[in-house]
């Protein structure tokens, strides 16, 4: 598989990742469904805090996850294994199935190992794309197009991604825990990340990030364009 494609199949998997787990979602990021950010007041946001209290009380901890990338309705690629998330600024996701690939974000520096064509291609996550997606989360940033529905447990995402108009619905399940993500973009494909057996507050050994990587390992360095 040709490097830059491998890459590909990761689809959003950095940005969305974080934006999923390591979102920081406090009063004034967003509204209610039609909702506009600035007119959050009072006890609107607090669907989102107790989504992300979830998350920051199960740190560090360990998920199953399934990947489907659709493209008119149908499917065409299923992938799954193992995400370990440290914090926000420290993820694995490593795929079991049905190829071996190792993904490792920390702070901005991104690794991606693909056992099966033995190489390793390394860069810093965007500052334009995928950083993006994660930053709409933010209470920091300002205009982010974040809504949310507590009745359905649910919250929606719109942006301008490198693939033009994006739209993200995150489900969370009655514990707060992201269960459900599904990508739609322009271009009619669809991505779908489910995620299943939380095992929260796990130990991490002290090579939980490291790569055992062979000596004859292909080194790509991605350049950011």
């Amino acid at each position: 598989m040709e490097p830059r494609r491998a890459f590909a199949c990761l689809g959003l998997l950095v940005p969305l990742g974080i934006a999923i787990f390591g979102a920081t979602l406090s009063q004034g990021d967003g509204g209610p469904a039609g909702t506009p950010a600035a007119s959050v007041r009072g006890n609107d946001d607090v669907f989102l805090r107790q989504v992300r209290a979830a998350i920051v009380a199960s740190q560090p901890f360990r998920v199953d996850f399934v990947q489907q990338v659709f493209i008119d309705g149908g499917l065409e690629l299923q992938e799954s294994g193992v995400i370990v998330f440290a914090h926000r600024e420290r993820i694995k996701w490593e795929y079991l199935d049905p190829e071996s690939k190792i993904f490792i974000l920390e702070k901005d520096r991104y690794r991606f190992y693909d056992r099966e064509n033995n190489q390793l291609l390394r860069g810093r996550v965007g500052e334009s794309g995928e950083q993006l997606i994660w930053e709409l989360l933010l209470a920091e940033r300002p205009g982010a197009a974040v809504r949310w529905d507590a009745g359905t447990r649910a919250i929606f995402l719109s942006f301008q991604g490198q693939e033009g108009a994006q739209e993200v619905k995150v489900s969370v399940g009655a514990d707060f825990l992201p269960q459900r993500v599904e990508q739609a973009a322009e271009n009619e494909v669809t991505t779908v990340y489910l995620f299943r057996n939380y095992r929260r507050r796990v130990p991490l050994a002290p090579g939980e990030f490291d790569l055992d990587l062979p000596a004859d390992v292909e080194i790509i360095e991605d350049q950011q364009p």
